[in-house]
């Protein structure tokens, strides 16, 4: 072999192999090493290095080249025979078997070099495979999860539409709606024909108040609460009123004098039909179990209902500058409401810092009360809650005119026309049976005081 082509060690051929080699080139005066076992600077080489004695050769080209053998150890395959291989000047970086048989390049030596180029492609080429084989996978995963998560949001929109759009037919052909726990059972929408859809103040968040309450009748002071509530936002606060709801409350509340759910609605709603922004949301009303029966619906969960119908699905209050915002649910009651918050175990911290703290309350001050007194007990919350000081007292309750009903005594005046109209009419709140039902009854008629001749005698 011509050792200005190629420096080897015949021993290589043999099954030992070399930990170390030193590839010097004189007139560059550059080492070029090539380690297995040892780190360069370790004690071990050093102490190898002034020990064994040096061969100078001379290299291809004008340089000379040097190597040293410095320990050699059993190799198990000819793998370990190639990765000796150093690059040779003059040759190109990856000579092919042709340049480096012409050279004088072992051929066992150039097919074990092949083998490992062999299997560092192929080694490639698996990782290449691999990380394909991983990246298509995580595509399947993510699609797999969208169009589950896709199958559940129109499973839940289908479960809705059907429950609220579903009836069974009876014999005679009416229609009875099916009872979904938690779900309106009848034909359910909300009422938005009176909210203000877009701002007029700029610079102001939008506000809905929301009333719930037995309304069993509703007086003119539940709806004076809501204009004594209007003006104090509009020169108080940074808000600005788009609408206001009254939500009767369920008929499983199961309150003494409370009238039927449906009575309560339709009373409510004739009282505030001239108004240009209270509207009454029958959401309460209509909600019944599993087995049909009435389902008291919590304070919180109302106030939910309301943030989910305008911020949700209405996608909010058009600002004055065009885009949409979120507009700020708030409760509207009195004070009374307000004191029994403020009673140990009366309600659920959870509801309390859902009611006050997520939505806020606005607390219409009330003769006989001690606002101050129920505040004190909320004092986490005060930044949310809002104080509306009476300039004209006003203490019609409910109960009031309930008990002036009982009487047979008049309540115009205290409530609404319209609402006193629909009372007689349906014979709401009366003790006993009406007096013309009474009469049939008895089988006869008071015909009042009568003339000789059997005419009756005005007066």
């Amino acid at each position: 072999m011509p050792p200005d082509r190629l420096l080897y060690n015949s021993s290589l051929l043999r099954p030992p192999t070399v930990k170390k080699f030193r590839f010097l080139r004189r007139s560059a005066n550059s080492p070029g090493i090539l380690y297995k076992t040892h780190p360069p600077d370790s004690e071990h080489n050093r102490n190898l290095d002034r020990s064994l004695p040096r061969q100078q050769f001379r290299g291809y080209g004008s340089a000379s080249f040097c190597r040293q053998e410095i320990s050699s150890a059993p190799h198990s395959s000819t793998t370990g025979r190639a990765s000796a291989i150093c690059h040779l000047p003059g040759l190109p970086p990856n000579p092919s078997p042709r340049t480096l048989s012409a050279a004088g390049m072992d051929p066992a030596i150039i097919a074990a070099r092949d083998n490992v180029i062999r299997a560092e492609v192929a080694e490639r080429e698996a990782e290449c495979i691999l990380m394909a084989a991983r990246e298509n996978l995580l595509e399947a995963r993510e699609h797999a999860l969208r169009l589950e998560l896709e199958a559940s949001a129109a499973s839940q929109a289908q479960t809705m539409f059907n429950t609220l759009t579903s009836h069974n037919t009876t014999a005679s052909g009416t229609a009875t709606p099916v009872a979904v726990s938690g779900v309106p059972t009848e034909a359910y929408t909300f009422p938005v024909d009176k909210l203000k859809r877009r701002q007029t103040r700029p610079g102001k968040t939008p506000l809905v108040l929301v009333a719930c309450g037995s309304f069993s009748p509703i007086t003119f002071l539940h709806m004076r609460m809501f204009e004594m509530a209007s003006d104090f936002v509009r020169f108080n606060t940074d808000f600005e009123v788009c609408a206001g709801y009254l939500s009767p409350v369920s008929d499983a509340y199961k309150k003494a004098g409370l009238a039927p759910g449906r009575h309560r609605v339709e009373m409510c709603s004739r009282a505030i039909e001239s108004s240009p922004w209270l509207m009454v949301d029958p959401f309460e009303t209509v909600n019944c179990n599993e087995k049909g029966e009435p389902e008291y619906v919590p304070t919180a969960k109302v106030l939910r209902h309301f943030d989910h119908e305008i911020n949700t699905v209405l996608g909010g209050i058009e600002g004055t500058d065009g885009k949409m915002h979120k507009a700020k649910i708030a409760l509207l009651a009195g004070a009374d409401l307000v004191m029994s918050m403020g009673e140990p175990g009366l309600w659920s911290p959870i509801d309390l810092g859902v009611i006050l703290g997520q939505y806020g309350a606005f607390i219409v001050e009330r003769s006989g009360t001690d606002i101050e007194l129920a505040l004190s007990t909320l004092k986490q919350y005060e930044n949310n809650i809002w104080v509306i000081g009476q300039v004209i007292q006003n203490d019609i309750s409910s109960t009031k005119v309930r008990l002036f009903l009982k009487k047979d005594l008049s309540v115009r005046y205290l409530i609404p026309d319209p609402v006193v109209e629909y009372i007689n009419e349906h014979h709401l709140y009366q003790e006993g049976p009406p007096k013309e039902k009474q009469e049939k009854i008895n089988g006869s008629k008071n015909p009042g005081p009568e003339s000789s001749n059997g005419k009756l005698i005005k007066g």
